[in-house]
């Protein structure tokens, strides 16, 4: 294992993080229904078993945990069990197979084997190269949730809808507009709101032209 203090995180430019999360959605049919059937996706499709473990969230503050071997992901059990937690479950087994696409040598390397060994490690490694690997999964896991396709058929639609009902101007308002938009779409694809919002930023189409 490597000295977490010299970790180095590797260059990975956005555009190829997209094609990484569009190349497996597109690749078996649990990416390509909507909302993307990410849990059955890691399990059935990658291979991994998904394993509830109690106090993951209490102890590390996340809600899943890709283990060094590349062949499980520890889950929070309250997030598993919890229908009200769903969405940032979702999200979270996303990230994950993120870093096991685009951070495989990375994790291998670790070889941790349990979540305290893994959380060791990385509060060692500098925050700047750690929020680097963060980042690049973050944005594995939106892209691989939310296509960007259907992405701007649904923006679209709710600009129509919203249109249709009198708001003319309603766009002014920016953030609260943007916030309305992102609440109607959420649902339809198995994320937060807030997940909408910030990838109706990265793909442009946010704020309309």
């Amino acid at each position: 294992m490597t000295d977490p203090r010299k970790f180095k995180a590797p260059f990975i430019p956005k555009d190829r993080i997209w094609q990484e999360a569009d190349r497996l959605r597109a690749a078996y049919p649990a990416g390509r229904s909507l909302p993307v059937q990410v849990l059955d996706l890691a399990e059935f499709d990658l291979g991994l078993d998904l394993v509830p473990v109690d106090g993951v969230r209490e102890q590390l503050d996340i809600d899943a945990l890709l283990m060094g071997d590349l062949s499980s992901i520890l889950l929070d059990k309250r997030s598993f069990m919890s229908p009200r937690l769903e969405y940032r479950l979702r999200f979270s087994v996303a990230h994950e197979i993120g870093h096991l696409i685009l951070h495989r040598d990375i994790y291998a390397g670790l070889q941790h084997a349990t979540a305290k060994e893994w959380f060791d490690y990385i509060s060692a490694i500098p925050d700047t190269e750690y929020g680097w690997v963060e980042w690049q999964a973050y944005e594995f896991a939106g892209r691989l949730l939310v296509p960007p396709d259907r992405l701007r058929e649904a923006f679209q639609a709710a600009v129509q809808t919203a249109e249709a009902f009198g708001y003319a101007d309603w766009l002014a308002a920016d953030e609260a507009a943007l916030d309305y938009i992102a609440t109607r779409i959420a649902p339809r694809f198995g994320v937060s709101s807030e997940v909408i919002a910030k990838r109706l930023r990265v793909e442009k189409h946010w704020p309309p032209k």
